[in-house]
């Protein structure tokens, strides 16, 4: 069998999958909420059963129960993507959203310049600055998520 991607990357789905069961509240739990059986749900997490994963149907559910994408976030992780969680909001004004976006931003640019102003960032400043990013990621996609979705005329009103 050909495989597109490393071993790894099909370990950490099986990882993923086991730690979805656990947080899901066990195999029993996962078997009621779900479209399959207890002997499934342990062989899509078996490391030793290669060619076992879990439909997407059954990731879906699960990931639900589990209140947590795992096994979706490993899937972007081994194609180079990463998950940000996007508020579902009433459309708002455009203007308001642009406005965070701009002052997380500027958040970002000033922890970055603060931490590059010696030999190189501290763990802590690194952590801020993903932090940053991630507000700002999210506050784009959001309001990208208002453009594409909402009518105009829930964008704010023009002068």
């Amino acid at each position: 069998m050909i495989r597109q991607h490393a071993p790894s990357a099909y370990a950490s789905l099986k990882s993923a999958w086991k730690v979805l069961v656990g947080r899901a509240g066990g195999v029993e739990a996962l078997a009621a909420g779900t479209r399959v059986g207890i002997a499934s749900i342990s062989g899509y997490g078996a490391q030793h059963m290669a060619d076992s994963f879990p439909p997407a149907d059954v990731v879906l559910d699960a990931e639900l129960l589990a209140e947590e994408p795992l096994v979706t976030a490993a899937l972007a992780r081994a194609q180079g993507f990463s998950l940000i969680p996007v508020e579902t909001r009433d459309s708002g004004d455009l203007a308001a959203h642009l406005v965070e976006i701009s002052r997380g931003a500027a958040q970002l640019f000033a922890d970055s310049a603060f931490a590059l102003r010696g030999p190189g960032p501290t763990a802590e400043e690194r952590d801020r600055i993903a932090r940053d990013l991630d507000v700002v990621a999210r506050a784009a996609l959001e309001t990208r998520q208002l453009v594409t979705d909402a009518p105009p005329r829930h964008w704010g009103s023009r002068r």
